[in-house]
């Protein structure tokens, strides 16, 4: 930049001593006048910003498809945007005159201090306290892929610059280790999110070694990079001062921004205030490390680490992430891509045969490192291999060291563009190779025992209990203690206790270690957490039963995708019944709260839609407890009400298996339809031309109702001679007769269970159905809960949904060949027909008089 250029942009300092100030920020006169615009600071920086915006987000929507991670496609525009690509367009060269660099690096090292602050702000320090949970297994795997590929690093420093005639500085093998030595904790879980396999043990165990990796890698980062710039004196000086002021933030200024949020906010609503002082902490943390002598990334990120409010915390991401990842972060991407220049490797031949050697090795470090522990650790070798390349997910912290070292001339062109696109290549292949290598088709464990009805009544019963509050226990654990856990068929129980997410942290699923019989339950962290309250009544409940298996987990999700969690866990651990609590939890009188939480009642819904194998949701209004509040001795009485379909002869299966429980008592009755029940012709109910679907339909009906005799008629023969178990039949023509039923025996059970009806809708049930409140709960289930005479605990159960369409040729054809009318149950209308399979669809009529006469 010449003296005449230079003094277009500023005033230098008169005879009068005046102060230099900056002058055409802006065009004065615009295009008008012939004047361009763009050799002014401002429109130049909105150009430059459009074009980056424009061409990260076209490489996004294009490799979308393919679940590769933003960061990736962010790099990748920066790297077109360079002398790689599209600044081989002289017009578009000019964009990026070598005037505007120092303007545009500092928007964009600004917005790197703001993204670190938010990857801060992810951090929980609940995940930091359970690290002390965290397996050998991945620990050992994180401490080898972080020294066995700094090592490494290093040896490929010195191999690439074996090139004769070659001036490099032999620092800059700390720059190239530690780049390869990082892992992106965030982009992990993104990308295990992406390809399912978030909650999946290979998921758990790359989620704990990337977390470990990653602080690791910060504290390797806090100490290389001082030692790289200054002498060892220095250095020490800066390291030792930067860890003494996190420690400072950590255990003084969290407290205290605690006491002040708590004093300045009302029931968590925020003022914009507090984001004017978050700007300003921002700047101000930046420059105290700054000045301590590491990097003003650092306090950016320390200040977004030990925000004590997780609430306030989401509220900023909601705030700032968008703008700030979407929009000016792509800057320092383009400023990093801008100095890539690939057709550089082509100059020397020496350069041209090192580069793809140096990839390979850089991009297989972490996977050979990974698999000499997977081999230690008797890992399979397929889980070995894939951690190693989920591992090898970089974050912007990689990057950020390369551009560190190349802008510190330790690195020269070359080894900056050979590692960039080693990074660009071991990111962007995580996401395909993973979901290749765990397709949904192979990945997915294709269980038969989905339900108890299915399952042997002589072995074991696998269920996954949900518990959204510590008031879920008492009722639960009742639930469990009758659920008849014998030597010849135990009970494993899965006890997930699932959190809200309430920051944009990432999802997590904690696995608690238990004790067994010894007790010897190891807490750690936080002893009065919900989680450990939880896990502690279970272990003491399961001290008290040799036949049951309690595994304890937590786990923290955000409500949106709570179901995912809950449905892939209870497909991983073979379950057949998976119990969830009704949203409104219980209150100490046993009753009900008013309050709905209706973000838990979605989760009930997806589950209800999605779930693996049967569903129970647990209404739980004091359970196994007494009046006074304490634990009943006395006998519990259960009843289980019978109208008829899949989900009914689900329910009797668990309430058969919970009869043979010691202290329990247990009555079925079944309601069956009297002649008085509303005729409807099933020629009304079908399109004119549908007739074969009407016979199919009731063909499938007719099967449907065999099989409720059937089970009905084997459960009454084996409990011949039960002193605790009865059957009774009760014939009925409406609902209103139900309700009349009912209330003549409400005051004796302590637990309904009934079924949720989906798919089958009885004429006796059909008005019932229309008034819902509750539509999860199924006609008889919000009948039970919404109705003031009955005051006992519900189950509603719903069969697995596979299991009502795999109704086969052969049962349809066993089937009577009976008249229409005498089919009082709706059945599920054939669409189609593959490999002998039915898929049905719903469809309704109901018995006639004349049929009953007959």
């Amino acid at each position: 930049m010449d003296l005449n250029e230079l003094q277009n942009f500023y005033h230098v300092r008169n005879a009068s001593n005046k102060p230099c100030f900056v002058v055409n920020i802006t065009a004065e006169h615009g295009i008008w006048q012939s004047e361009n615009p763009l050799t002014q600071s401002l429109p130049l920086l909105a150009m430059q910003l459009a074009a980056t915006i424009f061409v990260t987000r076209a490489v996004y929507y294009l490799l979308r498809p393919l679940a590769v991670p933003r960061i990736v496609t962010d790099f990748l525009g920066g790297v077109l945007m360079g002398p790689s690509a599209l600044s081989l367009l002289p017009k578009f060269r000019d964009m990026f005159p070598l005037r505007s660099i120092v303007t545009v690096e500092t928007v964009a090292y600004w917005a790197l201090c703001c993204h670190l602050f938010l990857i801060g702000l992810e951090f929980d320090m609940s995940v930091i306290e359970n690290l002390t949970r965290t397996s050998k297994k991945a620990i050992h795997i994180a401490i080898a892929g972080v020294l066995i590929p700094f090592i490494m690093g290093i040896g490929l420093f010195f191999f690439m610059n074996r090139v004769p005639g070659g001036e490099y500085n032999p620092t800059g093998c700390v720059y190239i280790g530690l780049s390869l030595a990082v892992t992106g904790y965030p982009i992990v879980a993104r990308v295990l999110n992406d390809v399912k396999l978030l909650h999946s043990d290979i998921g758990r165990m790359a989620m704990s070694a990337s977390l470990v990796t990653d602080l690791i890698s910060w504290i390797l980062v806090l100490i290389g990079i001082p030692f790289s710039n200054q002498t060892s004196g220095g250095a020490s000086v800066a390291v030792l001062s930067t860890v003494g002021f996190a420690l400072f933030c950590i255990f003084v200024v969290r407290p205290a921004l605690a006491m002040i949020i708590s004093k300045t906010s009302k029931e968590n609503d925020y003022s914009e205030n507090y984001l004017c002082f978050v700007l300003v902490a921002i700047s101000a943390f930046a420059v105290v490390t700054d000045i301590l002598g590491t990097n003003s990334i650092v306090g950016a990120f320390i200040f977004g680490f030990i925000m004590p409010n997780r609430i306030l915390a989401a509220a900023f991401l909601d705030k700032f992430e968008d703008f700030v990842t979407g929009y000016l972060l792509p800057l320092f991407f383009t400023i990093c891509g801008i100095r890539i220049d690939i057709w550089s490797l082509f100059d020397k031949k020496a350069h041209l045969a090192i580069g793809p050697v140096v990839v390979v090795l850089s991009c297989s470090a972490k996977i050979l490192s990974t698999l000499l522990v997977s081999f230690y650790e008797n890992v399979p070798t397929r889980d070995g291999f894939s951690l190693g390349i989920v591992l090898n997910t970089k974050g912007i912290l990689a990057i950020l060291i390369l551009q560190l070292g190349h802008s510190g001339e330790f690195l020269n062109k070359r080894d900056y563009t050979v590692m960039a696109i080693a990074i660009l290549l071991m990111t962007g292949v995580v996401a395909p190779v993973t979901a290749f290598i765990y397709r949904p088709a192979k990945h997915l464990s294709h269980y038969k025992r989905r339900t108890i009805q299915k399952g042997r009544q002589d072995g074991e019963l696998r269920i996954l209990a949900c518990f959204q509050n510590f008031r879920n226990v008492s009722g639960m654990i009742s639930l469990i203690d009758s659920s008849n856990a014998t030597r010849e068929s135990p009970l494993t129980v899965f006890a997930l206790h699932v959190l809200e997410l309430t920051g944009r942290a990432s999802a997590m699923l904690i696995v608690h270690s238990t004790g067994g019989k010894s007790g010897g339950y190891s807490r750690h962290g936080r002893k009065n957490s919900p989680s450990e309250k939880i896990v502690t009544a279970l272990e003491t409940y399961q001290t008290l039963n040799d036949n049951v298996n309690i595994h304890a987990l937590t786990s923290m999700s955000p409500h949106a995708s709570m179901h995912e969690d809950i449905c892939s866990l209870a497909e991983e651990k073979h379950t057949a019944l998976l119990v969830i609590p009704f949203h409104k939890l219980p209150s100490k009188d046993g009753k009900l709260e008013a309050e709905d939480n209706t973000s838990f009642r979605g989760v009930n819904l997806n589950v209800l839609a999605n779930a693996p194998c049967s569903v129970g949701i647990f209404v739980d209004r004091g359970f196994g407890v007494s009046e006074n509040g304490e634990s009943s001795l006395t006998m519990r009485q259960i009843l289980m009400l019978f109208v008829g379909g899949p989900d009914d002869r689900e329910a009797l299966a668990y309430a058969w298996r919970m009869g043979g429980t010691e202290g329990i008592g247990l009555t079925v009755v079944r309601f069956l339809p009297g002649d008085q029940v509303e005729e409807i012709q099933p020629k009304d109910l079908l399109p004119v031309g549908e007739a074969h679907k009407m016979l199919t339909s009731i063909t499938y009906v007719d099967s449907n109702r065999k099989l409720d005799d059937e089970y009905v008629n084997e459960f009454r023969l084996k409990i011949a001679g039960e002193q605790f178990v009865s059957y009774q039949e009760k014939v009925v023509n409406n609902d209103e007769e139900i309700v009349l039923a009912l209330q003549e025996m409400h005051h004796i059970y302590d637990l309904y269970v009934v079924g949720r009806g989906e798919g089958i809708v009885s004429p006796l049930t059909e008005s019932l159905a229309d008034w819902c409140e509750y539509p999860e709960l199924g006609p008889i289930g919000d009948l039970l809960i919404t109705s003031s005479f009955a005051q006992g605990s519900v189950l509603v159960v719903q069969q697995y949904v596979g299991s009502k369409d795999e109704i086969s040729i052969a049962d349809m054809l066993s089937a009577d060949n009976s008249s229409p009318g005498n089919h009082h149950f709706s059945g599920w209308e054939h669409s189609s027909l593959e490999d002998g399979v039915l898929e049905m669809e719903p469809f309704a009529y109901h018995k006639g008089k004349e049929d009953v006469d007959a």
